[in-house]
Parts: C-alpha cells; structure tokens; sequence
C-alpha cells in the first residue's frame, strides 16, 4: 500500500546532504581568498569541479528529494506552488543582501579611500548608473562579486517547476534533454545575460 505521509518536516531531510553543501560553501570562501594555502586543499584544486559545482549538484539533488515526495503525494500544482513560494523566500533575501552588500562594500570604500576595492566587487557599476543596476538586479542580472549563487539558484529551482513531472515520469527522458542542453550550451555558447558585460 505504499508508506504512509509523515508531518514531521525533518523527515524529509537528509543532515549528511546538509553537511556536505556547508561544507562546500566553507570551500567556496577559502576558494575566494586571494593567496590562500588552504585553497590548495580544497577540491577544485585536485578534482575535475569545485566546490560551486558540488553545491549545486547536492541543492539540486536535495530540492528533488523534498519536492519530488511532495509530487507524489500533492501533485504537480500544490507542488509547482511550494516550489515557487520557496523561489520568491530566496529572491526576497537576495535583495536584501544586496542592499546590505552595497551599503557595506561603499562605505568600506569610502572609509578607507580605496576606489579598486569598488571595481574589485563590482559596486562601481551600480554608482555609475543606479538607477539601471537596481532595475537589473531585480531582474537578478546585476551580480556583483559573491552574489550570483542564490540567482543561479532561484533559476535552477524555477526550472524544476516543469523539470520535475518529466523526472518523476519519464526520468531518461529528462536526462537526455539535461544531456542536449549541456551539448548545446557549450556548442552554441548559449548564454544568461548579465549586466553589464553580459556574461
């Protein structure tokens, strides 16, 4: 007959999933350490991806785990719902980090008279058009230094909306449309644009 819905929210998660993505964030700061030795220990220095990449795979792999089960017992559009009221709890922190992330980084430069440290994370773009940065940023397509992984991840959470019934499904053909993707991005260098150099 099949298991039993469960209430409890932990049941769903897996803690060894969440170990090993804060494991990878704490390699992806070390990774951005200019001149950092223990970056020589991290897996992007010995492995064919880094530790961005694992992140995303085990964020991937855990919102199927939860989104998934919940297809199976709520079906797509409850589903679809969640997914997206999940979306917008990220992009409504992104902006707030933004915000802060422009605050700080300005005043640091501003504090300690240092301009490169603005073209270094990106800000100076935002103070010489602000009005077209914040436009973009909503739009998540201005990413300054550090700030393009709750994007990156919003897209990718969005994109599991329709991915998630052909991979419950039909999951090889889910796999092979992944597989015609990747061969297209890299043989036509598709490409989401950013603001303002559009890579």
């Amino acid at each position: 007959m099949g298991t039993p819905p469960t209430t409890n929210p932990t049941a769903e998660r897996d803690l060894r999933l969440d170990f090993f993505r804060g494991m990878a964030l704490i390699f992806i700061f070390i990774d951005h350490i200019p001149g950092n030795k223990l970056a020589y220990a991290t897996v992007g220095s010995w492995n064919f991806c880094d530790a961005a990449e694992i992140f995303v795979f085990i964020s991937g792999y855990t919102a199927a785990l939860v989104f998934g089960s919940m297809l199976l017992r709520a079906g797509p559009l409850l589903t679809a719902l969640r997914i997206f009221g999940r979306c917008w709890v990220l992009y409504v922190a992104h902006v707030f980090i933004f915000v802060a992330f422009m605050a700080q980084v300005s005043l640091s430069a501003e504090r300690l008279a240092n301009p490169i440290f603005l073209e270094e994370t990106g800000v100076d773009e935002f103070l010489k058009t602000p009005h077209l940065a914040v436009a973009h940023a909503l739009t998540l397509t201005f990413q300054p230094a550090f700030m393009d992984i709750l994007p990156l991840y919003i897209v990718l959470m969005l994109g599991l909306i329709p991915a998630l019934p052909l991979i419950a499904h039909y999951p090889w053909a889910a796999i092979a449309l992944s597989a015609a993707l990747w061969i297209a991005t890299l043989r036509f260098h598709l490409n989401l644009p950013t603001y303002p150099d559009g890579t």
